[in-house]
């Protein structure tokens, strides 16, 4: 049998003080979810995929040549060919998923992660473990005041 942390007479003596236990834990559990998909901050990276061989006909649709991409595009696309990865803060700068240039083609990747680091997605997580841990603890002494055959 797992031990409780809360050593409350009070949990003990009433069940109803048990099932409040409960209740906020599930509250609070329920509530960090929207909490933290509105909070939570994401980062967008990009880098290099490596060259297509013979690409496809969607691939092909998707393809920028490299004369008409921008300087600081270029810069970026340049730099992610020779390794670098990029994490940018918002999706405002609009980067081509394929790059032609003298006749080969370069695949790029850019998807979105979760910024770890930033309060507003790493709280509402440990929020959501408190939440749980409420529920734990009120199942916990419930079990422990129905004994070993649960009656």
């Amino acid at each position: 049998m797992v031990r409780s942390l809360l050593r409350s007479t009070l949990l003990t003596r009433y069940s109803s003080l048990r099932f409040l236990l409960m209740l906020l834990g599930v509250c609070v559990l329920l509530a960090s979810g929207p909490i933290w998909l509105g909070t939570a901050d994401f980062d967008y990276q990009f880098g290099y995929d490596g060259q297509v061989g013979e690409p496809s006909f969607q691939q092909q649709a998707q393809t920028t040549p490299y004369r008409q991409l921008d300087a600081e595009t270029k810069r970026i696309v340049d730099n992610a060919i020779d390794g670098q990865s990029y994490s940018f803060e918002d999706d405002g700068l609009s980067l081509p998923k394929y790059v032609s240039r003298d006749g080969t083609f370069y695949g790029f990747t850019s998807r979105r992660a979760v910024d770890w680091t930033n309060p507003g997605s790493f709280v509402p997580i440990l929020t959501a473990l408190a939440g749980f841990w409420l529920v734990f603890e009120a199942v916990q002494h419930e079990r422990r005041q129905l004994g070993p055959h649960g009656y």
